[in-house]
């Protein structure tokens, strides 16, 4: 497990699991994957969100973030105000890019 600070609106701990397992791995490329097709169909910031949120819910173990449900769903995680949205899903996503790629071997 690891656990990042995240300083936005919603103040407060994020903890992802690290490693990721397998089904979570697949999970992150497939919303990876769905996030490129949403994009390249017209789609916008919050095309991208709908994309990446199962593949982000899937790496995090717990949410510790202020004003935040208890337990975080696709259907509740907060819509509102979009810049902060914004903000904590390019947060999220850096944070889960870093666990998934930590373990690659350059010489592979």
């Amino acid at each position: 497990m690891r656990t990042n600070s995240y300083d936005g609106k919603w103040k407060g701990e994020v903890v992802f699991y690290d490693p990721l397992s397998i089904p979570q791995g697949a999970e992150w490329e497939y919303a990876l994957a769905r996030n490129a097709k949403a994009l390249k169909d017209g789609g916008q910031a919050m095309a991208s969100v709908e994309a990446l949120l199962p593949g982000v819910l899937a790496c995090v173990a717990e949410w510790r973030l202020k004003g935040f449900p208890e337990k975080v769903t696709v259907d509740n995680f907060p819509s509102k105000p979009k810049k902060d949205l914004l903000n904590l899903m390019e947060w999220l996503i850096k944070a889960i890019t870093d666990i998934y790629k930590e373990d690659d071997d350059p010489n592979e």
